[in-house]
């Protein structure tokens, strides 16, 4: 990978500013991107006016609103870093910029969400492991967890197969999940499975690989560095994720998603029984809160009490996104 612009004085301002290795990268992907518009201006991107970060993000072409306002504020970040260390003026241009400012630089005709039999039946179905079945499906379930946390320490005695059930560990406590059938039907798959298709994308093909014997769900491929009966790596589920999107060509297959598919249907669900009630499709506070307890949504402090940050969710679970993806007629409320 080649050097960033100005790379001594953008590592100085993520050894000073921050401590997570992941976000650094996070960083360092950003300054990779800039650089071409870095060399395009002669300057630090520190030193970007409001329209020069407007072509930076028309450059790296967002998928959503959310990403746009994400690399927005890392660039606030780093430009008052730069300000505080005396390398630009104290005028900070994305200060003030509202939502409909990122909104221009959206590409909306890229796919990132995908309704329940669509991502099933044209992706989930075609794929070359049970393995990789099992994944996607665990986690249009709800099933993920930082770093595939709740992935990686499922066993299969944690798998209840009568009830339709799995025990995984999340935030330090046993939780049961629910489980369609379907999604059984690919774990009974994954655990029978003693080989592994890796896929080259650069020829196309396939090289299938013995996997290891192991109590654990997803295991780990035969190979002079590995030991059986570990769990698998952060890093492998990352290559197996990867390698999935590359047999697809989708960019945006991606967890994240895939868990906002699940939370989509989910949504959907609880709409379309209101509608077989008699009732108005409302969805609400109380309804987007029984989806975020299943998929672990993230909270915010009020007071003493925490409550699921529906802010988030609703920027990509909105009337819009569930009429594209299930034709069905929802009213969004904030009670």
């Amino acid at each position: 990978m080649s050097k960033l612009y100005n790379e001594e004085i953008k590592e100085r301002f993520l050894d000073e500013v921050y401590d997570n290795e992941q976000t650094k990268n996070t960083l360092r992907n950003l300054f990779h991107n800039s650089e071409l518009e870095e060399y395009r201006n002669e300057k630090d991107l520190y030193s970007f006016n409001r329209d020069e970060i407007g072509d930076l993000l028309n450059h790296i072409n967002p998928h959503s609103r959310v990403v746009a306002s994400s690399i927005g504020r890392y660039i606030n970040r780093y430009h008052e870093w730069a300000a505080e260390n005396g390398l630009r003026d104290q005028l900070l241009p994305l200060h003030g910029v509202t939502n409909e400012w990122y909104n221009q630089f959206v590409d909306k005709t890229k796919k990132i969400h995908w309704a329940e039999d669509e991502l099933y039946s044209e992706i989930i179905e075609k794929l070359d492991n049970a393995q990789d079945q099992a994944l996607l499906s665990l986690i249009f379930e709800g099933i993920l967890g930082k770093g595939f946390s709740e992935l990686k320490g499922i066993l299969e005695k944690h798998i209840n197969w009568s009830k339709n059930e799995i025990t995984i560990t999340r935030d330090n406590e046993e939780k049961i999940i629910k489980l369609s059938d379907r999604t059984m039907r690919y774990l009974d798959n994954a655990i029978k499975d003693n080989t592994y298709r890796v896929f080259n994308s650069k020829t196309g093909d396939y090289n299938e690989k013995e996997l290891m014997s192991s109590d654990y769900l997803f295991k780990n491929v035969k190979s002079p560095r590995s030991k059986g009966g570990e769990p698998l790596s952060l890093q492998v589920f990352y290559n197996r994720m990867q390698s999935i999107s590359e047999r697809f060509e989708m960019d945006y297959l991606t967890p994240n998603s895939i868990r906002q598919s699940g939370i989509n249907y989910n949504v959907y669900l609880i709409a379309k029984e209101k509608i077989e009630n008699g009732e108005e499709p409302e969805i609400g506070y109380d309804e987007l809160a029984v989806v975020g307890e299943k998929y672990n949504a993230s909270k915010m402090k009020q007071g003493q009490y925490l409550y699921f940050n529906t802010h988030l969710i609703r920027e990509y679970c909105n009337e819009q996104t569930l009429k594209e993806l299930y034709d069905i007629d929802v009213v969004m409320t904030r009670r």
